[in-house]
């Protein structure tokens, strides 16, 4: 093989194992989209933690929009009450997963199913807020 032949073929093994590690597999084994989505079902997971705990009293109980469909409104619902949860914290909570879902959207191209899901409707039953 001439010495042409072998400086091209190792410029192409080159691209190619860089092309395969600009959007492949990190170190952990998953892939960009997956760790990505990996953050946000993490972030998901704080937010429902933050709003976990439902004691009430008359009319405390909330509900909030959370999530972003790729064709519009929101994915789910957090229901809360507002006795015990600070909701200047849980709101920007909730604006940077429903922003970062927002992105990852139109990172991955990610499409919905465009249904509008109901905002379910919140009472204060027996001591804990729940969806009637």
């Amino acid at each position: 093989m001439s010495a042409m032949k072998k400086l091209i073929m190792l410029a192409l093994s080159g691209c190619l194992l860089w092309s395969c590690s600009k959007g492949g597999i990190g170190e952990n084994g998953l892939s960009d989209e997956e760790m990505d989505y990996q953050k946000l079902t993490q972030m998901g997971t704080e937010i429902k933690d933050y709003a976990k705990n439902k004691a009430c009293a008359g009319d405390e109980c909330r509900v909030m929009s959370m999530g972003s469909k790729a064709c519009g409104g929101p994915t789910q619902f957090i229901v809360y009450s507002v006795g015990k949860v600070d909701e200047k914290v849980l709101t920007q909570k909730i604006n940077s997963y429903t922003e970062y879902e927002r992105q990852l959207n139109i990172k991955y191209s990610r499409i919905s199913d465009c249904a509008m899901i109901a905002i379910p409707t919140v009472d204060c039953v027996n001591g804990l807020c729940v969806t009637k």
